[in-house]
């Protein structure tokens, strides 16, 4: 998972940059930069990572991200098929974290901004009625011009910065030790492993991507994302079983086994291991919430 540094100013010369997406997939690589992120996605579904942090994404996804907090959104398998009938969308706002000023972030008043950007080091997702009130928020902002793009973005900040309606996406001290050189042998593996991972997959098969050898490949995964390949892949799994849990009505073995797994009794495991609960609990918790 190396991402790479991006450079947000490129996309426009305004300090606020507001983008609405709209392509056959999410194609921007693993990568951080220093600018302040929203992201809102209107449309599509898939993994989405920040930081160590591995979950499903679908409509309607919101995440704030401080800067330099590693991110991407990968689309299903089904999206890279051609099918012009998918579409990825979302709207995305950067801006720079000092935007207003060192003096204005030294105001009392604004203290609770500078405690946001610090909280949203490892990402925030937001839920709720913060969402709710979000949501047009957001969706109006790329028809605003002028001080009127300034004053909604306050209004949102000041929103975020007061909301519990969140949780954060990193792990509590997450830190990254990524270098730019080798960025596209990760962003490949990972690639590698959202496309393939209901089937098995070797040390080897991932190694030789990278052109190291199996026991090169360990230490390199392990030294750049905090976690074993192992772990990852696991991780992967487990994330799409869960969306499979939400979505699907098949048995506890028939999802297992979708995802990858070859052993029921490892499956529980891990499950366990990675959510907190067994599938049965998983899925029983589901039922009651429908209800």
């Amino acid at each position: 998972m190396k991402p790479i540094l991006i450079k947000v100013g490129a996309f426009a010369d305004n300090q606020i940059t507001i983008i609405e997406r709209c392509d056959p997939y999410f194609n921007t690589p693993f990568h951080f930069h220093p600018e302040c992120e929203l992201v809102f996605v209107t449309e599509s579904h898939g993994k989405r990572i920040v930081g160590d942090s591995i979950e499903s994404f679908e409509e309607g996804d919101m995440v704030f991200l401080g800067p330099h907090i590693p991110h991407v959104w990968y689309n299903e398998e089904e999206y890279y098929k051609g099918d012009e009938n998918l579409k990825a969308r979302s709207v995305v706002i950067y801006f720079p974290k000092d935007i207003f000023g060192e003096k204005f972030y030294g105001l009392p008043e604004t203290k609770a901004l500078s405690e946001l950007f610090h909280r949203a080091q490892r990402g925030m997702k937001i839920i709720g009625p913060t969402y709710d009130k979000l949501k047009p928020e957001i969706l109006s902002l790329p028809k605003k011009e002028g001080l009127d793009r300034i004053i909604s973005l306050l209004n949102i900040l000041k929103t975020l910065s007061e909301t519990r309606d969140c949780y954060y996406l990193a792990s509590t001290g997450y830190s990254h030790a990524y270098n730019v050189k080798d960025n596209h042998k990760i962003d490949e593996v990972f690639k590698y492993v959202m496309n393939n991972f209901s089937k098995e997959i070797s040390l080897q098969d991932v190694a030789s991507i990278t052109n190291l050898s199996p026991q090169s490949f360990c230490r390199f995964f392990k030294n750049r994302t905090k976690k074993s390949f192992v772990q990852f892949l696991n991780e992967v799994r487990i994330g799409h079983a869960c969306k499979r849990l939400t979505e699907e009505d098949w048995s506890i073995a028939e999802i297992a086994y979708s995802c990858g797994f070859k052993n029921l009794s490892n499956f529980n495991r891990f499950f366990k291991e990675i959510v907190g609960k067994t599938p049965k609990e998983y899925k029983n918790e589901l039922r009651l919430k429908e209800a």
